[in-house]
């Protein structure tokens, strides 16, 4: 009974942060033309952000993909997440995915971090002759090692049907983030990482989960600043980590609309949700994400000039993009966009 319980929590889980109850049909996804155009200034100065997925959760979504973010800085692409598709989404964006040299992850989390040894195993597989690496929390380099294992068929027919003078292990490097600080600089960005407040462990966690860790990153490139929030609560060390960043990219979720999505899909499942499992997740939700009132909060304190919401939970394709922009825009007097696949800032 305990199994099916267990099993059951986490199937309802999963459907809440998708987003899996719509409201509506699904609709086309966007194309590169539903996104703003980059300004002028960053055009120039070869800086852009392109916003690749941003649905929260680890369930598909016919609308948005899961989370990743392209940074461009004079023709040279670093990612940020790798959530499940980011090849797709890449090529949607017409950015060469073989050209990906550098990819920050978050969180271990699978929406966020699914795709990236896919990602490397496509660029070999397709021509790639020189190293890629991934920085993450602990446990990115374990996650390479069972990538590569995965990966050795592959490379081994391959290897036989064409000559291929670099092997996977060879080219694809990964590094455990442990502390808070500068994670890696070249000629062209410097990016640094602080600890958020996703993760709230207690005595009841699993053996060891009290060492995984969720990192904000702020990128400095030659021309502008950029802070990606990660998955987070509402988080005190933000706000100082943040401080005048061009643009602040940072998940949300409106509570209203998470309890609307799960009671619905609770109404649906005819009595077979486990009791307390809508306080749990409603509780989840308050502490380790963020309502839009507390990034409009954090983006006036912190002086940033512009604010980009991401990963939106539920993230329903019906849900108004005021139901996330108004409540930042109560603290917050500078520009707040509700993100959408493929725009470009």
């Amino acid at each position: 009974m305990k199994s099916f319980l267990d099993a059951t929590r986490v199937a309802c889980a999963l459907a809440l942060v998708a987003g899996v109850w719509t409201g509506a049909a699904a609709q086309t996804a966007p194309t590169a033309s539903a996104g703003s155009a980059p300004s002028a200034a960053a055009a120039a100065a070869g800086t852009r952000l392109v916003v690749l997925g941003t649905q929260g959760g680890p369930l598909p979504a016919g609308h948005r993909a899961q989370p990743a973010n392209a940074i461009v800085v004079q023709g040279r692409i670093y990612l940020v997440d790798a959530g499940n598709g980011v090849v797709r989404q890449l090529q949607q964006a017409g950015l060469d995915y073989r050209r990906v040299e550098r990819i920050f992850i978050t969180h271990n989390h699978d929406d966020h971090n699914a795709d990236w040894g896919t990602l490397m195993g496509l660029q070999w597989s397709t021509g790639r002759r020189s190293e890629v690496h991934v920085h993450g929390p602990e446990g990115t380099e374990s996650m390479l090692q069972g990538f590569l294992q995965y990966f050795a068929p592959n490379a081994r027919i391959r290897s036989s049907d064409t000559r291929m003078s670099e092997t996977p292990a060879q080219l694809f490097k990964a590094h455990d983030i442990r502390e808070a600080g500068l994670v890696y600089q070249d000629e062209l960005i410097k990016v640094t990482a602080v600890e958020n407040c996703h993760f709230h462990f207690d005595a009841s966690s699993l053996a060891g989960a009290a060492r995984d860790k969720s990192f904000a990153y702020r990128v400095q490139t030659p021309d502008r600043v950029i802070v990606f929030s990660g998955d987070t609560g509402k988080c005190a060390n933000l706000t100082d980590f943040a401080r005048g960043a061009d643009l602040l990219v940072h998940e949300v979720v409106s509570l209203p609309l998470i309890a609307d999505s799960l009671r619905r899909f609770m109404a649906s499942q005819q009595g077979k949700v486990p009791p307390g499992l809508f306080d749990e997740l409603m509780r989840h939700m308050a502490d380790d994400h963020t309502v839009p009132e507390d990034i409009g909060r954090l983006a006036a304190a912190a002086g940033v000039k512009k604010v980009v919401l991401t990963h939106f939970v539920p993230g329903r394709d019906a849900d108004p993009d005021s139901a996330y922009v108004d409540g930042v825009a109560l603290h917050y007097k500078g520009p707040v966009v509700a993100a959408r696949d493929l725009m470009e800032f």
